[in-house]
């Protein structure tokens, strides 16, 4: 898979953010979680099914997400834990470290390889900005496809007034400027309300459920009703694209239940998954 291509589809929940400068980021100092799934008409969502895969949601009694397991068609599952202290979150078994300020991740620090050859491990740390108000503007991350570990990719994001991102641009930098972009806008919402983890769009770069609990700040007020998404190199050889999508929801008691997703290429190819949600 080209370079482009892997540092794109790495989910992680990055949320939404507003483009700007330092001078606008906020200082945050550590602080206890607040940390908490949301509740819809007082039910929790407990599984996503997706085809012959299905993900199973479960809580401590705090109403945090404790447990999250991915179960595959061939029957084997993967169990993502999740642990949550004063100051700080650990997702295992990745061992990621979220440290915490004013009840929002500032940092998080793990250990990743950068080489599958010499399997060559090295500390990382993502740091988070945030604005006044409570959004996140930035993040910043090691590339991990980069084997001298000098690279750094930066995501800048924009808020609009009405609650809602307004667009997502990221950037690969290196000591000889910047490699590759991408950027996320011309987004269209809809009158539903983001009450939901974003695990079907392309918005997210960190954890999908932390994210959901409000770990990186204020969610977006409305769930997408169209996005389009444009990959970008400064390669002369590699060209980029552009991915249309279209998003659908089917809901029963203010419950969603059912997202359809269609994506459409600028070369005019589509393709669609739909997702089935339960609550209990």
């Amino acid at each position: 898979m080209m370079k482009m291509t892997k540092n794109v589809l790495i989910l992680s929940i990055v949320g939404f953010c507003m483009i700007a400068c330092s001078s606008n980021e906020t200082e945050i100092e550590l602080s206890k979680s607040k940390i908490a799934a949301p509740t819809v008409n007082g039910k929790r969502l407990v599984k996503i099914k997706h085809g012959e895969t299905y993900t199973s949601i479960e809580y401590n009694t705090q109403g945090q997400v404790s447990k999250v397991k991915h179960h595959s068609k061939d029957g084997t599952t993967r169990e993502d834990t999740y642990w949550y202290e004063d100051r700080r979150v650990i997702w295992s078994p990745l061992e990621r470290i979220y440290n915490l300020g004013n009840g929002l991740a500032v940092e998080c620090n793990y250990t990743a390889l950068i080489s599958d050859e010499n399997d060559m491990a090295v500390e990382c740390r993502d740091t988070y900005a945030y604005d006044s108000g409570g959004h996140l503007i930035k993040v910043t991350r090691p590339d991990l496809s980069d084997d001298e570990h000098i690279n750094e990719i930066y995501t800048n994001n924009a808020w609009s007034d009405d609650g809602n991102i307004r667009s997502v641009i990221e950037t690969e930098s290196s000591e000889v400027g910047a490699l590759f972009e991408y950027e996320i806008n011309e987004i269209k919402y809809s009158s539903i309300e983001n009450n939901i983890p974003l695990f079907f769009t392309y918005y997210n770069k960190d954890n999908i459920y932390l994210e959901w609990q409000g770990c990186f700040g204020k969610r977006c007020k409305n769930l997408p009703q169209s996005v389009i998404y444009t990959n970008r190199t400064m390669e002369p050889s590699w060209e980029g694209y552009s991915i249309t999508y279209n998003y659908d929801y089917t809901s029963e008691n203010g419950l969603i239940t059912k997202i359809s997703v269609v994506s459409t290429t600028d070369k005019g190819t589509s393709s669609k998954e739909v997702y089935e949600l339960e609550w209990w």
